[in-house]
């Protein structure tokens, strides 16, 4: 019973061996057959020079190409594929296979029509030159307007200050001459405030520089010392304009350049009034600081 079990499982795989595989070989034969090479170019409809860079997908497909530089394009299809070809400035086309298969290769011209984008109109002024506008702002007639200050309703400060008469403008602090209502802007706190704010960021920002330029970077870059160093030192301030903003690689590349110059032009003694402080650093080096 065993035997005969056996001898008709083998009977079976033989028969579907002999069965499917000329069938699978079949329908890959045939899809080698079917699938070709399809060479092409796109053109403008209007010139037929090439559209260099236009895109051909297969239809239905995430399966594309992009055209070289003169508009040619090779993609592997099949006879029932559609190509979707476009380009920016040109309408989307869908076109079919239509040329004849010769040794599984054809060839396939597609026009594409240009396309275009009415946009909405723009209206373009001339404001003229700067002194134009200066010269016809200071011509401008400013309407009259109701004076503030004369129909102010003194009301309310009556009872804040405590009396029957309106108040006198001095004692109106912080409003504008004649007890009109022009604040002067920025109390004293706030500007004081202010100043604070500015130093530290001037001091913030000269450690910066000192971290960037200092008389030990020097030292190290051309190994003088001594007064050749102290004198390299004036003779490279006097002639840059470091901030903390200025790029370490920079400042580097003009110490070196700098360095060349002055072993050729130093003179004993002519930068001896040099400055050397405790912290390596020359006064004066930094950029005049605007007050304004």
């Amino acid at each position: 019973m065993k035997l005969a079990l056996k001898t008709f499982y083998i009977f079976l795989i033989s028969l579907c061996s002999f069965v499917l595989f000329p069938l699978i070989s079949e329908a890959q034969e045939s899809e080698e057959v079917e699938s070709f090479i399809l060479s092409g170019k796109v053109v403008d409809a209007s010139t037929l020079e090439g559209i260099p860079f236009s895109h051909i997908k297969l239809d239905d497909t995430y399966w594309g190409v992009i055209c070289d530089s003169l508009g040619f394009f090779k993609v592997t299809v099949k006879p029932n594929q559609n190509l979707k070809v476009s380009s920016l400035g040109f309408a989307e086309k869908i076109t079919p296979v239509t040329s004849e298969v010769t040794d599984g290769s054809a060839f396939q011209e597609v026009s594409l029509e240009r396309v275009s984008f009415m946009l909405e109109e723009v209206d373009i002024y001339s404001l003229g030159t700067w002194g134009q506008f200066k010269e016809n702002f200071v011509k401008m007639e400013l309407p009259n307007e109701e004076n503030i200050a004369a129909n102010f309703d003194y009301g309310n400060l009556r009872a804040i200050y405590g009396t029957k008469e309106a108040p006198i403008p001095g004692m109106l602090k912080g409003f504008g001459v004649g007890g009109g209502i022009g604040f002067n802007g920025k109390s004293r706190d706030n500007k004081s405030r202010e100043h604070v704010a500015k130093l530290k960021s001037r001091e913030y920002k000269v450690e910066i520089l000192k971290n960037k330029f200092n008389k030990q970077l020097v030292e190290d870059i051309t190994q003088e010392k001594g007064a050749r160093l102290e004198a390299l030192m004036v003779y490279i301030t006097e002639r840059e304009h470091f901030t903390y903003q200025t790029r370490d690689i920079y400042i580097q590349q003009r110490i070196k350049a700098h360095y060349d110059t002055f072993v050729l032009e130093y003179v004993e003694g002519e930068y001896n009034y040099a400055m050397g402080d405790s912290t390596k650093t020359l006064k004066n080096h930094l950029r005049p600081v605007d007050k304004h």
